[in-house]
């Protein structure tokens, strides 16, 4: 017999399971937002670094884009920038819609439509030392890795 808190404890594994997976933004547009948006963003993650914005997948979804906005408090931090990290999974806004102009705004996409090829960020760090690596869908950092899940 499966008890009440050993199904609890599934579901929120289960789910946190979705909440990052690696996979890397094709292409990325830094110091532009979307002028218009096609949807509300399926997930919003705050206090992030800009590169797990563009390396993993937030969404239960098809994610199409990201956008992160860098929060300025964390600037002397290892592995800043960080902020806030709003991913969609409506379609991406092409370039001519990137219009909102802001320095501290950058768009992953998981398609062609970015200016510059790549995630854009260089690997994500670990937040005690600067240490490339990555971070595990439950939250682990994986110090020198690149293949985390």
């Amino acid at each position: 017999m499966v008890s009440a808190n050993s199904l609890l404890y599934v579901v929120l594994s289960a789910a946190s399971l979705a909440a990052a997976t690696l996979d890397p933004a094709s292409t990325n547009t830094k110091g532009k937002c979307p002028g218009t948006y096609n949807c509300s963003a399926s997930k919003v993650s705050t206090a992030i670094q800009a590169a797990e914005c563009s390396h993993n997948t937030r969404t239960s979804g098809t994610q199409t884009f990201a956008v992160f906005v860098t929060d300025h408090e964390y600037d002397s931090s290892h592995g800043a920038p960080y902020g806030t990290c709003s991913a969609y999974t409506c379609t991406a806004p092409t370039d001519a819609e990137m219009t909102d102009s802001d320095s501290d705004c950058w768009t992953f996409f998981w398609n062609d439509n970015g200016e510059s090829s790549g995630v854009g960020t260089g690997c994500i760090k670990s937040p005690t030392d600067g240490t490339c690596g990555c971070e595990d869908s439950d939250g682990t950092f994986v110090y020198g890795s690149d293949s985390c899940t």
